[in-house]
């Protein structure tokens, strides 16, 4: 039977979430009648804002949880928790829908009713979530198409008013300038392990700069300018300066709308570039790239417009824990020239 109201539950972390847009997507296209819902705590929601796909999205009572019960009134035919946590499972646990369906997972039946095998093989995110939509409608005897290559990568709609304002706010700053190649650097992470270094950074802003005559914005957001003006500083170069303050996701994206390129580390705003069909050169220490990166709809690799530049032997063996024992030596054995041979081909690049 043919669901009519889903909710589809990830609650945290802005790649994590725009990783789950192709889902959305193809659960529209696979049911145009249906409500579906997406639950997410409040300060993720502006990633979904103006999604077309979706009837309504719902912010988590993060500070309030037993207000969840709620969930109850909406009678959901199908739960999709693409997270599986603690906070998730209690919504999923709430909402007493038919179909609890998750990935497998050490909670009880009675928080997920419809437990799905992780894929053996490793798959791009937004891979892995549409595997376990189309295992969960095989197992109910439901058509799962495969979904179509262009389906496959992040979706963010940003506000018209967003863009324009962020494209003044960079023509102010002098980092628009017709004629010259914009380049925006992201080079921070929530995990150090993914972070290469930040001399690195400068020194490739300050040759595009000089050599390509780029005008480079470096990013930042709240907590992160600190580390975005040291960058800034070691390029030493006029036409490296720090990028406008971002608050959210629709000002971060009014910002990389107007970007030709942008260059990052393994993080969120690499996936709002990717949602944008911003260019992008994915730097990856610690995270497994074929992961976090679309592979190339035409054959093996990834996308061409979205290269990946990681050393062939990583040098930390412990490099998602806290403690490095070996002080991050892979982020020092990435090369400078490596990175900016590829991030002028990214330039280079036309469809």
């Amino acid at each position: 039977m043919k669901p009519e109201k889903i909710l589809l539950i990830h609650l945290k972390r802005v790649g994590d979430i725009l990783l789950t847009t192709p889902a959305i997507s193809y659960l529209r296209r696979l049911f145009p009648k249906a409500q579906i819902d997406y639950l997410v705590y409040p300060e993720y929601a502006d990633i979904l804002e103006g999604n077309p796909n979706l009837s309504r999205v719902i912010p988590y009572p993060k500070s309030a949880p037993w207000r969840l019960p709620g969930l109850l009134a909406w009678r959901y035919d199908w739960v999709i928790d693409f997270l599986a946590n603690g906070a998730s499972a209690w919504a999923s646990f709430f909402s007493r829908a038919r179909r609890r369906i998750a990935f497998y997972n050490g909670y009880p039946a009675l928080i997920h009713n419809f437990k799905i095998p992780r894929p053996k093989e490793i798959l791009y995110a937004p891979l892995q979530k549409l595997d376990l939509i189309r295992r969960a409608l095989t197992a109910l005897d439901l058509a799962a198409p495969a979904p179509p290559p262009n389906l496959l990568l992040p979706q963010l709609f940003i506000n018209q008013d967003k863009k324009k304002t962020g494209l003044a706010a960079l023509e102010k700053d002098g980092l628009k300038i017709s004629g010259r190649p914009l380049v925006m650097i992201s080079p921070t992470s929530r995990r150090v392990t993914r972070c290469w270094r930040a001399d690195g950074f400068a020194e490739v802003a300050r040759r595009l700069a000089q050599e390509n005559g780029a005008t480079v914005a470096c990013l930042w957001g709240p907590l992160e300018q600190e580390e975005a003006r040291h960058i800034v500083t070691l390029a030493g170069h006029p036409d490296v300066r720090l990028a406008p303050e971002f608050a959210g996701i629709q000002d971060l994206g009014g910002y990389l709308a107007h970007a030709d390129g942008l260059i990052t580390n393994c993080n969120g705003t690499r996936h709002v570039a990717t949602a944008l069909a911003i260019p992008t050169l994915s730097i990856h220490m610690s995270s497994d790239p074929c992961i976090w990166n679309p592979p190339n709809p035409a054959g093996s690799g990834f996308h061409p417009r979205h290269p990946v530049i990681r050393l062939e032997k990583l040098f930390c063996i412990a490099c998602n824990k806290n403690a490095c024992p070996y002080n991050l030596e892979c982020s020092t054995q990435l090369q400078t020239n490596a990175v900016l041979q590829e991030a002028k081909k990214l330039l280079a690049f036309k469809d």
